[in-house]
C-alpha cells in the first residue's frame, strides 16, 4: 500500500556541513526549495522569510546530516520504569559532557544475567555539538515562528528505510541477511553509508569523494574504496560472512552496473536510482531530474514520519517548541475569553520567549568563546608569549594616554640615555597634581606646571667605587636632559659612603656585617613636559 496519502505537509531542514537545505514535502512529492550557505549574509532573516512565504509556515522537521555526529553503545543495568529516565540522563551526561544535544536509543539486543553481573539493556547514545549551524537553524525557526515537528539525526532516522529496502531486495532469498549497507552520495559531495544489524543502526560514515560521476571508473573506484573501509569496521562489530550482507547503492544505471562488477565482497547487491528506491518504498518523490543523489530520498522517508526513532533533546529546541505549543493552546482560550486582552498577553509571552532564547544562545556562545579564549591563551603561553602581561601593559599604557602622558616618548629618551650598559630597577610615572587650595592660600609661591613626574631607581653592585658611581649618575642626568629637552632632570639621591655604627671599623669588602649600612641606590627625578 502506498504511503503517499499519509505523508504530512512539512518543511524539512537538512543541516549539512556547507549549507542548510530547505525541502518542502507533501503527498505530491519532495521539492528542494533553496540551499542557503552558512556564510550567506542575513542568513536567519532570509531563511525565516523562505519558511514563512515559500513554505507556507508549515511545521519544520530538522535533520542533522553533518559529519560530526557521535555515537556510543552503552549497557544500562535493569532498573525500574520510574528510575530509567534519570539513569539514562546521568549516563548521557557522563558519556558526552561537552555535547548538550543528546539522546539514547534502546536496541532489541539484551544481555542476560550472569555470575559477573545482572541483566541489562543495550542503548545507542548519540550526541552532536552545539555548533554555529545548529544555532543559526534555531534562530531562523525562532524568527519565523513556525512550529518544530522534531529534530533528529539522518543515519538513525533512515535506518528503518535501509531495513525496508533490504527486505524488498532480498524477499526471494531463503535466508534473511543480518547486515545491510546503504550507500548514497549527497548533493554536497559527501558519501553517506548507513549500516544496520537486524534492522537497527550499527554504524554510519560520511566521507568526501569526487562530486560527479562523469568519469564512472573514478567514481566507482572511490566508492568501492570507502565501502571496503566500512567493511573493515564491521569486522570489529562481529560481522561474519555467513551472517549475510545486503548492499543497496543509489546510482545512475550505468555506474550502478559498474559498481556491482567492482565490489568483490560476498553480498546481495542492488543498485537503484533514487526514483526506483522511492517506488520500492512506496513513498512520493515527484519528478526528479537527478537520479543519483540520495539525500532527497532520506528527506522523503523522514518527512513522512509521525514520530521519530530518536528525537534529540536540547534546551534550544524546547525553548522554541514548548512555548509555541503552549502559546497555541493559550491563544485559543484567551481569544474566546477576552479577545484583545488575550492577543496582548500572547504577544508579550512570545516576546519573552524570544528574549529568553536569545539570552540562552548568548550565554552558550559566551561559554564557548571563553573556552576557546583559555585554549588560545594556553597555546600562546606554551610558545613563550605572556598574553596577560601584554594585556596589563596595554591597560597601563591606555590609562596614561587618557591623562595625556606620552609614555613612549619618555621611555624612548630614557632608553637612549641609558645606553647598553646601564639598567634600571624601576621607573614610576605619576601625573603631577597641584592642590588648588595651596594656590589660593599661597599666591606668592611657585607651583609646578609640569604634566607628570617620573622617578628612576638604579642599584649598583656593592663593589662600585662611590665617586665613580656618582659621576656616572651625573652623566646619566646630563644625557637625559639632552634627550628630553622639555623636561626638568635632577638627581634626588646619590650613592653614599660607608656609615659606621658604635665605632666599629670594617675592613674593605666586608659588607655583610649588620653594623654597616651601605646605600648603593641612586634616584633621578624627571618632571615635564612644561604645560
Amino acid at each position: 500500500m502506498s504511503l503517499s496519502f499519509f505523508t504530512p505537509a512539512r518543511t524539512v531542514l537538512l543541516i549539512a556541513d556547507e549549507a542548510l537545505c530547505i525541502y518542502s514535502t507533501s503527498y505530491k512529492g519532495v521539492r528542494l526549495v533553496e540551499t542557503v550557505p552558512w556564510t550567506a549574509e542575513n542568513f536567519e532573516k532570509n531563511v525565516a522569510t523562505i519558511l514563512s512565504k515559500d513554505c507556507g509556515n508549515k511545521p519544520v522537521l530538522i535533520i542533522n546530516d553533518m559529519v560530526e555526529q557521535h555515537y556510543r553503545k552503552e549497557r544500562i543495568p535493569a532498573v525500574g520504569a520510574m528510575d530509567r529516565a534519570s539513569v539514562l540522563q546521568r549516563k548521557l551526561v557522563v558519556a558526552f559532557p561537552n555535547y548538550p544535544i543528546r539522546a539514547a536509543l534502546p536496541l532489541k539486543e539484551k544481555t542476560a544475567k550472569t555470575d559477573k553481573g545482572g541483566a541489562a539493556s543495550i542503548y545507542i547514545f548519540a550526541a552532536v555539538p552545539n555548533s554555529e549551524p545548529f544555532a543559526k537553524t534555531m534562530g531562523t525557526t525562532r524568527a519565523s515562528l513556525v512550529p518544530i515537528a522534531g529534530f533528529g539525526l539522518l543515519p538513525v532516522e533512515s535506518s528503518d528505510m535501509v531495513k525496508a529496502l533490504a527486505a524488498k531486495i532480498s524477499r526471494r532469498e531463503k535466508k534473511k541477511s543480518v547486515w545491510a549497507v546503504f550507500i548514497g552520495q549527497h548533493q554536497n559531495g559527501g558519501l553517506r553509508q548507513i549500516v544496520t544489524r537486524n534492522g537497527e543502526v550499527a554504524l554510519t560514515r560520511m566521507t568526501p569523494i569526487v562530486d560527479k560521476d562523469s568519469d564512472p571508473e573514478q567514481w566507482v573506484g572511490e566508492v568501492n574504496q570507502e565501502f571496503k573501509a566500512t567493511m573493515s569496521y564491521l569486522s570489529r562489530f562481529g560481522y561474519a560472512e555467513e551472517d549475510g550482507l545486503d548492499v543497496i547503492a543509489i546510482t545512475n544505471p550505468a555506474t550502478g552496473e559498474l559498481l556491482e562488477n567492482t565490489i568483490d565482497t560476498p553480498c546481495n547487491f542492488k543498485a537503484l536510482t533514487v526514483v526506483e528506491a522511492a517506488q520500492l518504498l512506496g513513498i512520493p518523490l515527484g519528478r526528479q531530474d537527478d537520479l543519483r543523489h540520495a539525500d532527497i530520498l532520506h528527506v522523503a522517508w523522514v518527512g513522512r514520519k509521525r514520530s521519530m526513532l530518536l528525537p534529540m533533546k536540547a534546551r534550544e529546541i524546547d525553548a522554541v517548541s514548548r512555548p509555541r505549543q503552549m502559546a497555541v493552546a493559550a491563544s485559543a482560550v484567551l481569544i474566546l475569553a477576552a479577545g484583545f486582552l488575550g492577543y496582548q498577553m500572547l504577544d508579550q509571552y512570545q516576546d519573552m520567549s524570544v528574549i529568553h532564547g536569545d539570552l540562552d544562545e548568548a550565554n552558550q556562545r559566551k561559554a564557548q568563546l571563553d573556552v576557546q579564549y583559555q585554549i588560545e591563551v594556553k597555546r600562546k603561553e606554551d610558545l613563550g608569549f605572556d598574553v596577560r602581561l601584554v594585556q596589563s601593559s596595554l591597560m597601563v599604557y591606555d590609562e596614561l594616554e587618557k591623562k595625556n602622558i606620552k609614555t613612549l616618548r619618555l621611555f624612548n629618551g630614557v632608553g637612549h640615555a641609558l645606553g647598553r650598559d646601564l639598567r634600571l630597577d624601576q621607573i614610576v610615572v605619576k601625573k603631577d597634581k597641584v592642590d588648588l587650595a595651596d594656590k589660593i592660600l599661597n599666591p606668592g609661591e611657585m607651583f609646578s606646571d609640569t604634566l607628570y613626574q617620573a622617578k628612576m631607581h638604579m642599584t649598583y653592585p656593592s663593589t662600585t667605587n662611590i665617586d665613580k658611581g656618582n659621576q656616572e649618575v651625573r652623566d646619566l642626568r646630563d644625557r637625559l636632559q639632552m634627550f628630553l629637552p622639555s623636561h626638568t632632570i635632577e638627581v634626588t639621591k646619590f650613592l653614599k659612603d660607608y656609615e659606621y655604627t658604635e665605632q666599629v671599623v670594617v675592613e674593605t669588602g666586608d659588607l655583610n656585617k649588620k653594623d654597616v649600612v651601605q646605600d648603593f641606590v641612586a634616584e633621578i627625578s624627571i618632571k615635564g613636559p612644561v604645560l
